[in-house]
């Protein structure tokens, strides 16, 4: 538990009646988060799993912080109407937390798009590039699995604005011995290959800071055969998931979901059963067991044997089962060998090999070796280094496993992991070691039988068999039928077309389970997530299609855009199915010799050439649509006023971090939050006379202009409320406005006619600029004309001085009243110090006319 250091208020004042934090107590807080964030930060694999990171979130994360108000560029944040993200709450509180590091890790959760109601129209983190899609309307989305794909998908979801809630179920469990009787969501350390596309999406999500430089070596340093670990994956995508605001629901198990449909509008819903463990029941105060809840959208991550998919089959038809060779899979994790056993073992210099991912078919000497050595038919041999232990691949005939005296026998993946209980598993396990050990020694890939477990890591993820040859296909990706919005059954009567159905979805393996030799886990995977994505997000976007198709989409039927929106969805599963990615994609880079480095480099030589990031846009992913958008790229890149939208983005990214720069080596910049207003209901301290916020982030204010008077601090000090002085500016300042421009306009004697403004018009010596319609003495009728008339000095050429303002403030005002009263004296001083200024300019400018 935090604790709750003495006060350090000197020189402030304790309020009477409004709920507050001072000074110390902020910075006690802010310190004592930045620890606890600090050890979020830093918890990762194998020293603790995601269990583990889920417990440090609530630390984080807990009642207090959720209840922190910012100010949004629409306003103080509210959770249900104008929701900000939790890193948000973090960074106003804590700022930098004394780390170097941290305004660039906050930067970077800036950087990741938003859309649709995510998108604050006007904020700088959007670098003046338009919403990409504002036509997005929210949804509630349940996603199954707490996989990388459930988890990556879930991230998409929340940067569209919709309301991601993750169920999983797999909780971890020991016995009193310390032995795993149940395995957790993030025990597997498999390693999946890496694609560059994964690896640039993998970096905007904060990889290299959020993971340890060993972890993250073997992903962002390995081109040609860079792997993660799963186990990795997932911590680094869960850190990223809570940040940014998806509740994740640990011991939580999807059973099955009816279509319920409203008997107004017609719009369906999921009402999912769901079963919570004590823990989970006792958190978020649901009863143990049996639980219905409702979604919008449901989806399927929950992996090869889906539940959402078994329970769903009608939509999504017959699941192919898809058989490839008689094919055994051997997965083996190596214990990591030091260095001066490596020599003992006879590798020069105490070093590694090289990652290998080897066929038969190319390397044929190779796995000739293995056969003279091992006495192995070996067709497939993958070897990924990781950070504590290296990951291997074996694909063997299984009449080769028979004829080392093994069964011949595999489980599917998931009983493949279980640790064997029974004398015969148990024998199994053993020699299906000593298979994989004489391959590996005869393949050059270090293996120590004399450590612990005979040079594996620990069980279950020590060596398994399963079969790599059988993998299920769903001929549908994603199902909907929904009525127009704003159906009404009174009105449009009873509905008569077919049956209706939310939006169901499967990605990843329970979409299409991969060959695992190919690696194609994640390429697939990655393209499902953005698939489901685009679907959700484009449900009632009827705008695009009519766009797209060249109709007016105040005449283009709801019917026509679903109509429309079903063939493209269809489209895109065709395209993952068959990986018919583009180049550019698949490849994590711009073509040299496409429109957007040439047009790029043409604008500005040496720009820094950017990273080929994958969307949900999938005319941005998949060749055949990437073709059609080529094709018109080169129709308007002939207008020189035509800027590709990647072009512009990376200008004005540039513009922006060379003005937050700092310069130096590790590429420090200047980070602007959004500005804390109260934590758990209470305000921060408001200095009066200053306006200044305690502790909010804050620019260095402006100099005062020559000869400009500064407004006194009231006597006796104290302390406003800032929410309640927010709202009160804002309406005393519209009254006032309408009140100085009525006596502006009442006081200002008639203007001459001014004569016509055009492009080339030019003062001549003795000449003034034409006053606007409405202006006096060459001012504008908008804030300096009513500035002068307000004051009670307006004159054709001349303004008297600014009156002093008073600072007595009488007794007996209630705090509402003294903010009112230092609001409404602060505009008396700013309009009279912006018309001296202006006043002062017209002079300026006659004189210099007179000079000529």
């Amino acid at each position: 538990p935090r604790v709750v250091r003495a006060e350090r208020s000197a020189g402030l004042q304790q309020p009477g009646t409004a709920a507050m934090i001072s000074v110390a107590q902020l910075e006690d807080l802010a310190e004592d988060k930045a620890k606890t964030f600090t050890k979020f930060l830093l918890t990762q694999p194998p020293a603790a799993n995601g269990e583990d990171l889920l417990t440090i979130w609530e630390e984080v994360y807990d009642e207090e912080m959720q209840k922190v108000k910012i100010q949004t560029i629409n306003g103080p944040c509210d959770d249900e109407t104008n929701r900000v993200f939790p890193y948000e709450k973090l960074q106003a509180v804590m700022k930098d937390g004394g780390n170097w590091k941290w305004p660039r890790m906050w930067q970077r959760f800036d950087e990741i798009e938003r859309r649709g109601s995510a998108y604050r129209e006007g904020e700088k983190l959007h670098f003046n590039m338009p919403n990409k899609n504002p036509n997005i309307a929210e949804q509630r989305v349940l996603i199954v699995g707490g996989g990388p794909i459930g988890l990556r998908t879930a991230i998409e979801m929340a940067m569209a604005g919709h309301r991601v809630v993750i169920f999983e179920k797999r909780r971890e469990l020991k016995d009193a011995s310390g032995e795993l009787t149940q395995l957790g969501f993030t025990n597997r350390i498999n390693r999946p290959h890496m694609w560059p596309f994964v690896r640039n999406d993998l970096a905007k999500l904060n990889g290299k800071d959020f993971m340890s430089r060993e972890a993250s070596y073997p992903v962002f340093t390995e081109p040609d055969t860079s792997s993660i670990g799963i186990d990795e994956l997932q911590c680094l995508l869960l850190k990223n998931a809570l940040l940014l605001g998806v509740d994740f629901r640990l011991g939580v198990g999807y059973d099955n979901a009816t279509i319920r449909t409203d008997p107004k509008n017609m719009m369906p819903t999921w009402e999912v059963e769901c079963s919570y463990d004590d823990r989970s029941a006792a958190k978020y105060g649901k009863g143990k067991g049996k639980n219905v809840e409702v979604f919008d959208c449901l989806i399927g991550c929950d992996g090869p044997r889906s539940t959402v998919r078994d329970t769903q089959s009608k939509h999504f038809g017959n699941i192919e089962k898809r058989k490839f060779m008689d094919c055994v899979g051997i997965v083996a994790n190596v214990r990591k060998v030091n260095r001066k056993r490596l020599k003992e073992l006879g590798f020069e210099f105490g070093q590694e090999p090289g990652d290998m991912n080897r066929t038969k078919m190319v390397f044929k000497d190779f796995f000739k070796q293995i056969t003279d050595k091992a006495d192995a038919d070996i067709e497939n041999l993958i070897y990924y280094k990781a950070s504590h232990h290296n990951y291997t691949i074996l694909v063997p005939k299984r009449a080769d496993l028979i004829k080392h005296g093994l069964s011949g026998k595999v489980y599917n993946f998931a009983a493949g992991r279980d640790k064997a209980a029974d004398d015969a598993r148990s024998e199994e396990k053993n020699k299906l070691k000593k298979y994989c050990r004489s391959v590996l020694q005869a393949a050059g890939i270090p293996i120590d039988e004399q450590a612990e477990n005979g040079g594996f890591v620990d069980a279950p993820n020590d060596c398994m068999a399963f079969d790599f040859a059988e993998c299920w296909n769903t001929k549908k990706s994603i199902v909907f039928n929904l009525p127009p919005p704003g159906y009404d059954v009174e009105v449009d009567g009873p509905w008569m077309g077919r049956n209706l159905i939310p939006l169901v979805a499967l990605a990843g393996d329970a979409l299409l389970e991969p060959f695992w030799p190919m690696g194609l886990g994640l390429k697939r995977g990655w393209q499902a997530v953005m698939d489901t994505c685009y679907a959700v997000d484009n449900l009632y976007n009827r705008e695009k299609y009519a766009t797209r198709m060249g109709k007016d989409p105040a005449t283009f039927s709801w019917e026509d855009h679903y109509e429309a929106h079903q063939a493209q969805v269809s489209q895109n599963f065709e395209f993952c199915n068959r990986l018919k990615i583009s180049d550019e994609l698949a490849k994590g880079e711009y073509d040299p010799k496409g429109v957007v480095l040439m047009q790029l480099l043409k604008k500005v030589k040496d720009a820094e050439r950017p990273v080929f990031e994958v969307e949900v846009d999938p005319w941005t992913r998949y060749e055949p649509l990437m073709k059609e958008l080529g094709d018109s790229w080169k129709t308007m890149s002939k207008d020189d006023a035509w800027v590709h939208s990647r072009v512009q983005k990376s200008l004005n990214m540039a513009a922006f971090y060379a003005e937050v720069g700092k310069g130096g080596k590790n590429g420090e910049i200047t980070y602007e939050g959004k500005p804390l207003l109260s934590i758990n209901g209470k305000v921060l301290p408001v200095f009066k006379g200053t306006g200044s916020v305690l502790g909010a982030a804050s620019k260095p204010a402006p100099a005062p202009a020559p000869g400009a008077k500064l407004a006194a601090v009231p006597q006796g000090g104290g302390y406003v409320n800032p929410l309640e002085m927010q709202q009160l500016a804002k309406e005393r300042q519209q009254a006032m406005a309408a009140m100085v421009q009525a006596r502006a306009q009442a006081s200002a004697p008639a203007p001459a006619p001014a004569p016509e403004v055009t492009s080339s018009w030019r003062p001549s010596v003795g000449s003034v600029a034409p006053p606007k319609s409405g202006g006096v003495g060459g001012l504008p009728c908008g804030i300096a004309a009513a500035a002068a008339a307000a004051a009670g000095v307006m004159k054709a050429t001349h303004v008297a001085a600014p009156m002093p303002v008073s600072t007595v403030v009488p007794g007996g005002l209630s705090p509402a009243a003294e903010a009112e009263l230092f609001h409404v004296r602060n505009m008396i001083q700013t309009l009279q110090s912006s018309l001296a200024a202006f006043q002062k300019a017209e002079q300026d400018i006659l004189s210099r006319a007179a000079g000529r």
